[in-house]
């Protein structure tokens, strides 16, 4: 099932939704920060649950989420654009020892910061405590409580013992009331969305051609009010992280002159890791020098 990403709406419920099939992406982000199944698990959703918000947002805009706790789990960091680009990192990356203990895992009340940006301009931000233990749902409650937008959403992933292809499958749907929406209707089917046959239907790959329309009966089918559904396809999901060879070197022109000298004397080529998608760059003493020797505004 190949990563996919949908938007549209609910004729005759004023309900927009987005849907998204992220398991290359969300594989990608696993494998580089050699995440254990717990890690990847929560990383995986906090990664979709970001890139469904992301798909409703004007073209060129992105999201950059950041969940807080205060237990064994420290934080995830989700950047995801309108664009289907999405990266993630969690840490720690190894959380299998706390899988039976969700308190002693997550902690107490966490803080959610998300920031929505274009052209690297800052638009907006907030943060919001969230309570509930789940990526997902703090992302939706976040929206609800901050963005004050009722909001709906459900990740499922699953894995397999490959450790090269661990995840299996990663996809979600999200909700959310557009001007005009029947509160008691949204919130019966945004209820819905927790039921068994839909969390089935999102935890197993589409067997049929109308997977996505199973999953959108499952939720709406019984509101006699709906008109049919509204769909566009989104750019498709895949994994990105903004670092390069330059922004490295920006890295390197942070260091304090004696310690610039120290590098110098020891003529050994330095290596910088992008703590976001863990690739590692290579810098020689004489690169160093030229970052070192290059005005800012070159």
């Amino acid at each position: 099932m190949e990563d996919t990403l949908y938007k549209g709406h609910f004729k005759g419920l004023d309900i927009a939704f987005t849907y998204a099939v992220t398991t290359g992406a969300v594989n990608e982000a696993v494998v580089r920060h050699d995440c254990d199944p717990v890690a990847a698990h929560i990383l995986g959703r906090a990664m979709t649950g970001a890139l469904l918000a992301a798909a409703l947002q004007p073209e060129g805009r992105r999201i950059n989420a950041c969940w807080k706790y205060d237990g064994a789990l420290r934080s995830i960091v989700v950047d995801a654009g309108q664009d289907g680009s999405v990266g993630g990192v969690i840490s720690p990356p190894h959380l299998s020892g706390y899988t039976d203990n969700p308190d002693l895992l997550y902690g107490d009340i966490g803080d959610l910061q998300v920031i929505t940006t274009e052209d690297g301009k800052i638009l907006n931000s907030g943060t919001a405590p969230i309570p509930l233990h789940d990526v997902a749902r703090d992302l939706a409650y976040y929206f609800c409580i901050s963005d004050q937008v009722e909001t709906g959403m459900n990740v499922m992933i699953g894995f397999s013992p490959d450790t090269q292809h661990p995840v299996k499958l990663c996809q979600g749907w999200m909700i959310q009331a557009l001007p005009g929406t029947d509160l008691e209707r949204f919130d019966r089917i945004r209820r819905r969305m927790e039921d068994s046959g839909f969390r089935e239907l999102l935890s197993h790959a589409g067997e049929v051609d109308n997977h996505f329309e199973n999953l959108a009966n499952a939720l709406v089918g019984g509101e006699g009010a709906s008109g049919g559904i509204h769909m566009e396809a989104c750019p498709v999901p895949h994994f990105q992280c903004t670092c390069n060879r330059e922004k490295m070197e920006d890295v390197v022109r942070a260091v304090a002159i004696p310690e610039r000298m120290e590098m110098v004397k020891k003529g050994e080529s330095i290596k910088v890791l992008c703590q976001f998608c863990n690739e590692r760059y290579e810098l020689t003493i004489d690169d160093c020098i030229a970052a070192w020797n290059r005005k800012p505004a070159e």
